[in-house]
């Protein structure tokens, strides 16, 4: 019974060319890029560096991943993220800029 789940678990790996990502990862890439914006980033850098294209998913195969069930709370959680990403950049930036203003003692 281990021996058949083993062989079994080695055939479905050789059966793909390219693994398969894992659900850790899958909605890491959700969260944290859209299919669009994945698409603009991929056609930069191929541009830029050829061997982009060997080693990154096909823009496609990256929209299948990460739309696969279209949920309005995956864009709402990412917008949310940048807003609190923009704001943390924004006050960090605020605090070093009065510290350097403000007259030493």
């Amino acid at each position: 019974m281990v021996q058949s789940a083993s062989s079994s678990a080695a055939s479905s790996a050789s059966s793909g060319s390219r693994p398969q990502l894992d659900a850790v990862t899958r909605n890491a890439l959700r969260y944290t890029i859209s299919a669009k914006e994945y698409e603009l980033l991929h056609q930069y850098l191929a541009s830029r560096a050829p061997s982009v294209q060997k080693r990154a998913l096909l823009p496609r195969r990256y929209e299948a991943i990460v739309e696969s069930k279209h949920d309005a709370s995956v864009s709402t959680v990412r917008a949310s993220l940048r807003l609190f990403a923009m704001t943390y950049a924004a006050l960090k930036g605020w605090d070093v800029i009065s510290r350097r203003l403000r007259p030493a003692r």
